[in-house]
């Protein structure tokens, strides 16, 4: 559920307001979770003059350009995404070599006037098929799509229920 300040603020014609999207990756094979968000505007106190970001629930999200392309639903059975961020830091194509399975990936949005509360979450993406040259790093955001999964999964047969027949 949205606040009250998030409908106003994305319903008004004109705002000050900031909406902030903060991404978490995150894997079993990474040190710690890389932090981002798209606020280029909000300095961070303590890092530098040159370093920008957003503090949210005790967490440093850094800011590094990225782009989203929202879930569509595939005749494939899979929810699929995409997350391309710029490759202004040789730590993410540091990151994308060094780990060989799918990364974690948590959505979040917030307002830069009250960043420690979280608006919209979207949690449980896989960062897959990893791709990146000197201008980004992309991948693919899945999503176990579990409604096109046959139910009941077993055939009722005498072999495997004997009882029924």
């Amino acid at each position: 559920m949205v606040s009250s300040a998030f409908k106003e603020a994305a319903y008004a014609q004109q705002t000050d307001e900031v909406f902030v999207t903060l991404v978490t990756l995150d894997s079993d094979e990474l040190e710690e979770p890389i932090r981002i968000c798209d606020d280029p505007f909000a300095p961070l106190i303590g890092l530098g003059e040159d370093i920008y970001g957003i503090e949210s629930n005790g967490e440093t999200f850094i800011f590094m350009p990225f782009e989203i392309w929202l879930p569509r639903d595939d005749k494939t059975g899979t929810v699929s995404a995409k997350l391309s961020i710029q490759n202004i830091d040789r730590r993410i194509v540091e990151t994308a070599r060094s780990v060989t399975q799918p990364v974690n990936v948590k959505m979040q949005c917030v307002l830069a006037s009250d960043p420690d509360t979280i608006e919209i979450e979207f949690d449980n993406f896989q960062l897959s098929n990893v791709k990146y040259d000197v201008m980004s790093v992309e991948g693919d955001l899945t999503l176990n799509y579990w409604g096109l999964e046959p139910f009941p999964s077993w055939n009722f047969t005498p072999s495997n229920f004997p009882g029924l027949f």
